[in-house]
């Protein structure tokens, strides 16, 4: 969700404010609608989600609503730390170029359970989902250190001057990415209709 960028941001917060006070006195779940295209392939500008609130239950790969500014924000959790204040998670979305700053549990507006789009519901607290989720958090991890090892390895390579191999190669792993995230969404997508459908006969 994202509150119009033309209000002032005073306007904005005051918004944002009433929004939470109006969830938390109508209950555990909420809809909201999505806009952006952090989320991509997966969450798409106009998607409405359903939401559980608060901080419980948390896990690597689950995607959460959080306070980002004046606005909110859905976006993967890739990490939770714990610590002697509490846990703090870190998290990105799917197709935004790096992570946001870490949040406290406080800051969690709540833990996205499905996402609606033209009719359909697709529920994401299924074990498959979830298992799909940590792996993408997993991959994104594995793929932000492989980054910087290469950028350091290039730098006493070839010095600090642009190299236009090095540049190729993560052009086409930056194009890869949303393709194989979007081809596994897609497989287990249908895996989990044909699974729902032998169920109903």
């Amino acid at each position: 969700m994202s509150i119009s960028d033309r209000e002032p941001a005073s306007a904005r917060a005051s918004i944002t404010d009433a929004v939470l006070e109006i969830w938390a006195e109508r209950g555990a779940r909420n809809r909201i609608k999505i806009a952006g295209n952090s989320m991509l392939p997966l969450i798409v500008d106009g998607d409405g989600v359903l939401v559980e609130h608060g901080a419980t239950e948390i896990r690597r790969g689950d995607i959460i609503v959080f306070r980002y500014g004046n606005d909110l924000a859905a976006h993967r959790v890739l990490s939770i730390h714990r610590g002697d204040d509490g846990p703090t998670y870190v998290t990105k979305g799917d197709n935004a170029p790096r992570s946001d700053p870490p949040l406290s549990a406080g800051e969690i507006v709540g833990r996205v359970l499905a996402i609606e789009r033209g009719g359909r519901h697709l529920p994401l607290d299924t074990p498959a989902w979830q298992a799909l989720g940590w792996l993408i958090a997993a991959g994104t991890l594995a793929w932000a250190r492989l980054y910087s090892w290469s950028r350091v390895l290039k730098q006493r390579v070839w010095g600090p001057q642009p190299n236009r191999v090095t540049a190729f190669l993560r052009q086409s792993a930056l194009a890869l990415f949303p393709l194989l995230l979007n081809g596994a969404q897609a497989v287990l997508g249908r895996w989990e209709e044909g699974v729902r459908s032998a169920s109903k006969e």
